[in-house]
């Protein structure tokens, strides 16, 4: 018996790899490369399992973050959001959104408040923002381009973590690109990017909306009449006469 249970000991030990091991070779260090091995393993199990605890709480207090913005964005009250949506309505935003199959009744009514918002809170005009829009996604809040942009005002992931980032709101390498289909905040974003790019070119609108829709890098390198300046400037040219049609009193429109 005692044979027995001496055998089984050593058996259930060596699989543990906390008994000494059999060595072909006669070494003696058998035992300590088993138990180092077992105890290294363990560590990096445990090290591994502690990193992934840590990125799902960052990822969650980055969602949280990202959360609060989107409800701060909407809580400027009932009456003063149908004040908003109202604005947009006499400016003439409607008009360009009375195609658009995507946006029907309350989405429709918060993206018409967000562009008069958003736009006056970043020192822009809304009928500005209500063309760009028109060019870039034609109010399709799910608009997707073959570069990655997305939403309504077409952003890139990475200019958004880069605004975001500015602003505190969200770990710039943590976002997650399908919150750009949220219409309120893409407009915030775009309106807030706009503005940046105005300032950056010291107000130049056509070079701010080159850089809008090409890069910053772009805009900055070109020459105005140069090839690549008269190939990138028909984006501007679109935004610009949609800007225009807006301005127009609606009955001269119709009469066209």
């Amino acid at each position: 018996m005692l044979l027995a249970l001496s055998a089984t000991s050593a058996t259930v030990g060596a699989a543990l790899g906390i008994l000494r091991q059999p060595d072909p070779e006669g070494h003696s260090d058998a035992f300590v490369v088993s138990t180092a091995a077992a105890v290294a393993s363990a560590q990096k199990a445990a090290e591994r399992a502690r990193g992934a605890e840590a990125r799902a709480a960052r990822a969650e207090s980055d969602a949280a973050k990202l959360r609060g913005r989107v409800q701060a964005l909407s809580a400027s009250g009932a009456e003063q959001e149908l004040a908003d949506a109202r604005e947009a309505e006499q400016l003439g935003v409607a008009r360009l959104m009375k195609d658009s199959t995507a946006l029907w009744g309350d989405d429709r009514r918060r993206v018409m408040a967000a562009i008069v918002r958003e736009s006056r809170r970043n020192g822009i005009d809304p009928l500005l923002t209500a063309a760009i829009i028109q060019v870039e996604s034609h109010f399709d809040p799910f608009a997707t381009s073959g570069a990655g942009a997305m939403g309504l005002m077409q952003l890139m992931p990475p200019t958004a973590r880069w605004l975001l980032e500015k602003d505190g709101d969200a770990a710039n390498d943590r976002l997650r690109p399908a919150v750009l289909f949220n219409p309120v905040l893409n407009v915030s974003l775009g309106t807030a990017y706009l503005a940046q790019l105005l300032q950056r070119f010291d107000g130049d609108l056509t070079k701010a909306l080159i850089a809008y829709n090409a890069g910053p890098g772009v805009a900055r390198s070109l020459r105005r009449g140069s090839h690549a300046w008269r190939r990138l400037e028909g984006y501007p040219r679109n935004v610009l006469t949609a800007w225009r049609s807006l301005q127009k009193p609606p009955e001269r429109i119709a009469a066209r």
